[in-house]
């Protein structure tokens, strides 16, 4: 009987240690994208009040292009995000690389902090990017960018 009740107050002492530890682990981190930053833009509503930040990067070692969205306004809350980054095709049209494209990267859904971090293979080609941000509100802020950083 001895043994029962020290066994019982071990896995007691046991089960209370191991509680603490899953509860403090660490926040995930956001992930990022290597190389170096090019530009980073606002995303703004009409009313011009910026609802998140793109950032885009080059790595000239593997020449991939990688975009973030990282969400400015109701920044926890999950709300719509919307990112596409388009590496143009050959015969694209300054207005249309979101049409004839070599290779895209995308995503979406409902996200707190960032939606990304997006990579295409942009070596010798131009760029188009496009993202959304949605407010607590339901209003949305677009930011549609022109053909640009071709190289």
């Amino acid at each position: 009987m001895k043994f029962a009740k020290i066994g019982i107050a071990a896995a007691a002492l046991l089960g209370a240690s191991i509680a603490p530890l899953a509860l403090a682990a660490a926040p995930a981190q956001a992930a990022s994208c290597s190389g170096s930053q090019i530009n980073s833009i606002a995303v703004k509503n009409s009313s011009g009040t910026t609802y998140g930040t793109l950032k885009l990067y080059y790595n000239s070692s593997t020449g991939n292009n990688c975009a973030q969205l990282d969400r400015v306004v109701n920044y926890g809350t999950k709300k719509g995000m919307i990112l596409s980054l388009y590496a143009c095709g050959n015969g694209w049209l300054v207005s249309k690389c979101h049409q004839d494209f070599y290779d895209i990267g995308q995503d979406s859904g409902q996200f707190g902090q960032y939606a990304g971090p997006v990579t295409v293979y942009g070596k010798g080609r131009c760029i188009q990017v496009e993202a959304s941000v949605q407010a607590g509100n339901n209003s949305w802020a677009n930011y549609h960018s022109p053909v640009f950083h071709c190289g």
